[in-house]
């Protein structure tokens, strides 16, 4: 299991981790067969997923994503740092991590992939060999690994399965309840000889379902819920298409169908899928934005229409080129067909919603699900809302307090992540043009509230009670 402390990602590192994925589980798929071939009974679905994991923190920790290309510094630094502070596993995964990785290269070489700026072939047994003990070593130094493989890592050797939700909450509660003393010595050396409060998994599992009752708490950093609020009751549902006209989103979208579709041919891309930079500028200027353009994933109000449309089938990548398409609702000008235009802004709008809520984080997804669609449905009331950035106890300046954690009696850092993944959210829409922000204060529009109601309606009962 990967350490969860990573940022968001940008729509360009999500467009180069794609490519990079494509070439590793072209070259993994190979070494299986090669692996299956040369031995019936090798674990070659193990070895897969061991290089996997190898491969993709060297392409985005080491910003090495060429699978053939192994120096002697880079297979050390990944081995000996990278992997004991990013990836959680047992013992015996680690003694058979270089061995694995030795075949791997033998494979390299035999299909013609090993890079001449590689190490050279007389030597690799040798690093191997000085490596395996290197990174054994570094694996079993907590000085070596980060906070959370610490911890977690403590909660792997007692069984713990670290993909199960309910799993980890449980460790965690148990984690959190323990004294501090014992709480940082876990943290920095992951171990704990004789915990004051022995892990019980059975008795953890109960307390924490005792604790969530019904559902999450609500949001503590947003207005209280009122008792049968409809939140379509309190908003002009007038939509026709100057509504839509007003939404920056939409804006962007349908300027970008537009561009697009002036070529029959379609518009070439560049190797990241984006729009070449002489096409970006001109397309930001019609957006009203005139900057200095060095790549296309630099510009979320360009972004944030582009990858809605194309994963709703607006816009079609193909060669190296993108095309119009028709997508599942006809994108319609205001001007000659203004019913068209409202079905498509809102169906627009709709698909930047459910596209965001249905990837992973790492993807670019909504972080902070579901208080996020709670913080939306006040933006999108009259009057907005302002997320004023949270403070502790005893500080002297205004905003809403950090909740206390009960059993330490210090601010609870899982209360706090709740409100730095809801203004990451808030922020990534902003941005994309969807909802508008001055200071702290954030403003939506009627039809991005109907564009959450119909998420809402998708998402069902779970989670917090959005409307009670």
């Amino acid at each position: 299991m990967e350490d969860q402390e990573r940022s968001a990602d940008t729509p360009r590192d999500r467009d180069t981790r794609q490519r990079w994925q494509r070439e590793r589980e072209e070259v993994l798929s190979e070494y299986g067969t090669w692996r299956l071939t040369g031995e019936q009974d090798a674990p070659a679905s193990a070895e897969v997923q061991t290089l996997e994991t190898l491969l993709r923190l060297k392409a985005e920790r080491l910003d090495s994503p060429d699978v053939g290309l192994w120096s002697e510094e880079l297979t050390e630094e990944l081995l000996t740092r990278t992997v004991p502070r990013t990836v959680i596993q047992p013992r015996e995964q680690v003694m058979d991590m270089v061995p694995t990785l030795g075949r791997f290269f033998r494979h390299l070489r035999e299909t013609g992939r090993w890079r001449e700026e590689s190490m050279a072939p007389d030597d690799v047994p040798r690093i191997l060999r000085e490596l395996e003990f290197a990174a054994l070593e570094a694996a079993d130094d907590p000085t070596r690994r980060s906070f959370s493989t610490n911890i977690l890592g403590y909660g792997l050797s007692l069984g713990v399965e670290l993909e199960d939700d309910d799993e980890l909450a449980a460790f965690m509660h148990w984690y959190n309840a323990l004294p501090d003393e014992e709480r940082v010595a876990l943290s920095e050396t992951g171990r704990l000889a004789e915990p004051s409060r022995p892990y019980d998994r059975d008795r953890e599992m109960r307390e924490v379902a005792d604790a969530d009752g019904s559902g999450r708490p609500w949001p503590w950093f947003l207005p209280a819920p009122e008792e049968g609020a409809d939140p379509l009751r309190e908003v002009d549902l007038d939509l026709d298409e100057q509504s839509y006209r007003a939404n920056g989103f939409v804006r962007s979208a349908a300027t970008v169908l537009e561009f697009v579709g002036e070529e029959r041919q379609g518009r070439r891309l560049t190797a990241t899928g984006a729009l070449r930079r002489h096409d970006v500028r001109e397309l930001l200027g019609r957006m009203g934005t005139e900057t200095e353009v060095h790549s296309m994933w630099d510009h979320p109000e360009l972004t944030g229409p582009w990858v809605t449309l194309l994963d709703g089938g607006w816009i079609e990548q193909d060669g190296g080129v993108i095309r119009r398409a028709e997508g599942p609702v006809p994108y319609a000008r205001a001007a000659q067909d203004p019913e068209g235009f409202v079905e498509f802004g809102h169906a627009v709008l709709t698909a930047l919603l459910f596209g965001k809520d249905a990837r992973d984080r790492e993807d670019g997804g909504f972080r902070g699900m579901p208080d996020t669609l709670a913080a939306m449905l006040e933006v999108c009331r009259p009057g907005g809302l302002t997320l004023t950035r949270p403070v502790a106890e005893g500080d002297e300046r205004d905003g809403p307090r950090i909740p206390l954690d009960e059993r330490t009696g210090q601010p609870d850092h899982l209360e706090l992540a709740r409100w730095v993944h809801v203004a990451a959210d808030l922020d990534d829409l902003v941005g994309s043009g969807a909802i508008r922000r001055q200071g702290d204060h954030y403003e939506g529009s009627p039809v991005m509230m109907v564009a959450l109601v119909s998420l809402l309606k998708e998402r069902g009962p779970s989670g917090p009670t959005i409307l009670s």
